[in-house]
């Protein structure tokens, strides 16, 4: 665990050095983070509040903003509410914030996605960590409005489809309207978040507790079992094996389930969630389609995942499937700083989602047993009431 938690502040450390070359404002935020993460675990000052307080010096000047989780509005306001949580920073002017990610619920465009970086779920989360309950609960209320207009449904339940926006008709237009099975852009995250709203408390969390009914009835219909897996990336590309990340596939699946189990005490769900964990911890690694490190799609959320399942499920297996994932993050950066696959080749890149931050916060995690604060961010863990949190 020592090594794990050397490898972890050596690759903090190549994100810091790169993000002081070229800072920017979702940069900053994710450095941010991770300093509040590692403050937390090991008690050393890692500056969380000077790289926050750079970001909003950046954005002062910044016109345009979009309102999203990652990399938006919303991520300014939610690393602020961990900071003041944590760091006991007292913040102000940030509830300006809300009115613009308030018009933005309730008037979703059509072309944006109910999911989690750039769309409606990560508004979501935003909404359920919100110090303030009546924003909480108005935030909330609505973005269930916009799931019970936007959402599809069938014999087997609801569902979402992909929007046709901007980015996606230029580089993968032959995707929209496909029934993604994510956590990242599909029905696993919305099953996840349903579940915190159903936990959540507020007036609303009844409408949240129906939809989550629905929505898991129709997540676990589209279970295909193939060659290791259990559910597909798509009902689309149901007759190929998913990938194993958290974006796409098991590992992803299982910790939405976990939330939903939790939600609605079922020990079929429980059953469930239990079931693909498994399969996903014992998937032949040469099979899981991992090639690079990072937290999104890469070893560094499976090493994230292990340590879940390791104590969500006590599965005797965890042990060796992290110590294969941990042991790939270390053999990599062995050759020099980490570098990320990205449309034209490798990379490196100094973010949370798909670069340093997350690996470095993955591995933090492995080394000190501590449930990170960013679970919740990812849908991997309950989106709990700031009161109701440890």
């Amino acid at each position: 665990m020592v090594r794990d938690l050397e490898l972890a502040r050596l690759i903090y450390s190549d994100a810091l050095a790169g993000i002081r070359e070229t800072p920017n404002i979702v940069l900053l935020l994710d450095l941010s983070l991770a300093a509040i993460e590692f403050e937390r675990a090991i008690g050393e000052d890692f500056s969380a509040r000077d790289h926050f307080f750079e970001a909003l010096d950046l954005l002062s000047g910044f016109r345009g903003v979009e309102p999203w989780l990652f990399g938006g509005v919303a991520q300014v306001g939610w690393t602020a509410f961990q900071l003041s949580r944590y760091t006991g920073v007292q913040l102000k002017g940030l509830d300006r914030f809300d009115g613009m990610i308030l018009d933005w619920i309730t008037g979703f465009p059509d072309e944006h996605d109910v999911d989690l970086p750039s769309g409606l779920l990560g508004l979501g989360v935003y909404a359920l960590s919100h110090p303030e309950p009546a924003v909480r609960e108005k935030m909330t209320a609505q973005i269930i409005t916009v799931v019970e207009n936007r959402a599809e449904r069938d014999e087997h339940g609801l569902f979402v489809r992909l929007a046709p926006y901007e980015a996606r008709m230029r580089t993968r237009p032959e995707v929209v309207g496909h029934r993604d099975l994510g956590v990242a852009h599909g029905s696993a995250g919305l099953v996840s978040f349903l579940a915190s709203v159903a936990m959540s408390g507020l007036p609303s969390a009844q409408r949240g507790a129906e939809l989550l009914s629905s929505t898991l009835g129709w997540l676990m219909h589209q279970r295909r079992p193939l060659e290791g897996t259990v559910y597909p990336h798509s009902v689309e590309s149901r007759y190929e094996p998913s990938r194993s990340a958290w974006c796409y596939g098991d590992p992803g699946v299982a910790m939405a389930m976990a939330v939903a189990a939790r939600a609605t005490g079922s020990a079929e769900i429980a059953a469930e969630a239990r079931v693909v964990a498994r399969a996903a911890i014992t998937r032949p690694p040469e099979r899981a389609r991992v090639l690079d490190a990072c937290l999104c799609h890469g070893a560094a959320g499976l090493v994230w995942f292990g340590c879940m399942a390791g104590a969500e499920w006590n599965l005797p297996e965890t042990a060796d499937f992290i110590h294969h994932w941990s042991g790939y993050i270390h053999q990599q950066r062995a050759d020099g700083p980490l570098h990320y696959l990205v449309r034209g080749g490798f990379h490196r890149d100094h973010s949370f989602l798909e670069g340093d931050l997350g690996v470095a916060l993955a591995l933090l995690t492995l080394s000190t047993g501590r449930p990170p604060i960013w679970g919740e961010r990812m849908l991997g863990s309950a989106v709990l009431p700031p009161e109701r949190r440890p």
